[in-house]
C-alpha cells in the first residue's frame, strides 16, 4: 500500500474510535454552495465547512 494510503487508514481508524475530532466551523444546505465558499475564502469560519444534502 501507497504511504499515503497508510496514513489515510490510520486516521479513519482514530475517527471511527473517536480519539480523531473534526471541527465544524459552518453547516450550509447545498442551495448556499457559494455563501460557504466564499466564507471560507474570506476566513470567516474556522474548523471544516459542511454542505448539508
Amino acid at each position: 500500500m501507497p504511504r499515503s494510503g497508510v496514513g489515510a487508514l490510520r486516521k479513519c481508524r482514530l475517527a471511527a474510535d473517536g480519539t480523531l475530532r473534526v471541527s465544524i466551523g459552518a453547516r450550509y444546505p447545498l442551495e448556499q454552495a457559494a455563501d460557504a465558499h466564499a466564507a471560507i475564502e474570506s476566513q470567516a469560519t474556522t474548523g471544516k465547512v459542511i454542505l448539508l444534502p
